[in-house]
């Protein structure tokens, strides 16, 4: 991050450059509930990346994961990593035709701390304008993941933005929102105004089905891109193809840390926390090396995935030492029984002080993909001695009782973040971050000094050690909060005609994941 400078390659600085549009100019898109924010930054709209369509950011990420101008046309930060600078384009304009300003910018940020729920700012100083159009950013110490925040934060107009904001939202993206239905479908149309490279398609209509549901309309015609769960992949819809992206998309099971009994917060609601059974860390780490991961993504996915060991495998910050030899079910029964966990009335299930090793896990009942993984998970649990009871829920009741049972948890972002919002103990309460109320001093040290630095280099490095340093650390061979088991390919079902471009590695997410690079897309007759 030390005196870094970036040029803008963004959206294409071509200034409205436009394709030769031939062909087809809407798409009918069934890619999941891409509601999530209903397009207001303060509700979170952007945490899942979806801001590209509607909104610009000061930053983006282009197709190899770089860091590159957005709104911004460079951006640079100084030596001691406290002052971020960005000057503005001057071609950019709201959907509503008003020109976005640093005011714009400065609105935005401000609001957002002073929020302070689905964006963390807390760490900046001030927000500045200098020389009329450019943005300088005070911090009050290194923020080794700030550059991430920077892509995820679309710019509203700070003179029409207020809480209702959601009904008529105004971005400077290359789309606008023309119909939302609550439920049921998001209308977009191209932004006239729009200052990159214009997209072919100028309207789009998002149909906000279950997974079921979207692949029946794929098949009656009705939709021209559907996500499809790994169970649907070999379905067959004529007049479509299969389209299998890698992700960084991680699932796994999050433990509740600590004995039963407590008290605590998940979304600023009073739930109860903890999990005799699963804060003993021998049922953790018998379950990380137990579990077959290979077998899990033959049944589970279908293949389509790889094994997870954390929840960043292959990034810059992945710590390579914590990859274990799984399935091995004498090695963990063996760490069951070192830990007390016997089978003395041979039941199948070890008990310890009287306690069996038995335990809720939830999952989210409309995701098909967690559904298979739990009772894979399950199924396999059984033969180390432990039983799972698997229980179906929406996300809003997982919430209230997750901290008190484990959970099918998924993450994965082009960034490190979320390493230290799943295990540092100091957001607990905090939203519904480190759900497993754990806490390690060492960890949290780590993580404090991979936030705070000032070189990407030396970020990675705590970011490696955090999970594990040869002592101790929150990996599957350490303090296993969360167990992560697979890597999910993003799959979809696409007219034959469509080209959607060069991906990049998907992130967590398959609702917004397609749509970076959405003016590659073309229609091909």
């Amino acid at each position: 991050l030390t005196a870094c400078h970036s040029g803008s390659t963004g959206n294409g600085n071509s200034s409205a450059d436009e394709q030769e549009t031939t062909g087809k100019e809407e798409l009918v898109l069934a890619v999941g509930k891409v509601d999530v924010g209903v397009f207001d930054p303060k509700k979170g709209w952007g945490t899942h990346a979806q801001i590209r369509l509607t909104h610009s950011s000061l930053l983006t990420i282009d197709a190899n994961l770089n860091f590159v101008g957005d709104l911004a046309k460079s951006y640079s930060i100084s030596e001691d990593a406290l002052t971020w600078t960005f000057p503005l384009r001057e071609d950019v304009k709201f959907s509503n035709g008003e020109p976005v300003t640093a005011e714009d910018v400065k609105f935005t940020y401000e609001m957002l701390k002073e929020d302070g729920i689905k964006f963390d700012l807390s760490f900046v100083r001030s927000i500045d304008i200098a020389d009329g159009n450019t943005i300088v950013i005070q911090l009050t110490e290194p923020r080794s993941t700030f550059v991430s925040q920077l892509t995820e934060i679309g710019i509203v107009p700070k003179n029409h933005y207020d809480d209702r904001y959601s009904d008529n939202p105004i971005g400077s993206g290359p789309y606008q929102v023309v119909q939302y239905n609550d439920g049921q479908q998001i209308i977009m149309e191209a932004n006239p105004y729009w200052y990159g490279t214009k997209p072919q398609f100028k309207k789009l209509t998002f149909l906000l089905l279950e997974e079921d549901a979207a692949l029946a309309a794929a098949k009656a015609g009705q939709a021209d891109i559907v996500y499809v769960p790994p169970t649907f992949a070999e379905q067959k819809v004529a007049g479509m193809k299969l389209l299998s992206y890698e992700s960084i998309d991680s699932r796994g099971i999050m433990f509740p840390a600590v004995p039963s009994g407590g008290k605590g917060k998940t979304n600023d609601k009073e739930v109860e926390v903890g999990n005799d059974v699963t804060s003993d860390l021998a049922i953790r780490q018998a379950l990380n090396i137990g579990l077959d991961r290979q077998k899990l993504l033959d049944i589970a996915l279908g293949g389509y995935g790889q094994k997870a060991y954390c929840l960043c495998d292959n990034m810059p910050w992945f710590n390579e030492e914590t990859i274990v030899e799984d399935g091995d079910i004498e090695g963990a029964k063996d760490i069951l029984a070192r830990g007390g966990w016997v089978d003395t009335d041979q039941d199948g299930i070890a008990e310890k002080g009287g306690l069996k090793a038995e335990f809720d896990m939830y999952y989210s009942s409309s995701d098909q993909l967690r559904t298979d993984l739990s009772l894979a998970v399950a199924d396999q649990a059984r033969e180390l001695g432990i039983k799972i009871n698997l229980i179906g829920a929406t996300w809003d009741e997982i919430y209230m009782k997750g901290k008190t049972a484990a959970v099918a948890w998924g993450g994965g972002r082009h960034h490190p973040h979320q390493l230290y919002t799943m295990n540092s103990s100091k957001v607990i309460d905090t939203s519904y971050h480190n759900m497993s109320n754990y806490r390690n001093e060492k960890v949290d040290e780590y993580l404090d000094r991979a936030l705070t630095a000032t070189s990407q280099e030396e970020a990675n490095k705590y970011w490696k050690l955090a999970q594990w340093d040869g002592r101790t650390g929150f990996s599957g061979i350490g303090d296993a909060p969360i167990v992560w088991l697979v890597r999910v390919d993003h799959l979809y079902l696409a007219n034959e005609k469509l080209n959607l471009g060069k991906q990049p590695v998907h992130s967590h997410g398959h609702e917004w994941a397609l749509f970076g690079n959405i003016a590659e897309w073309t229609w091909e007759d």
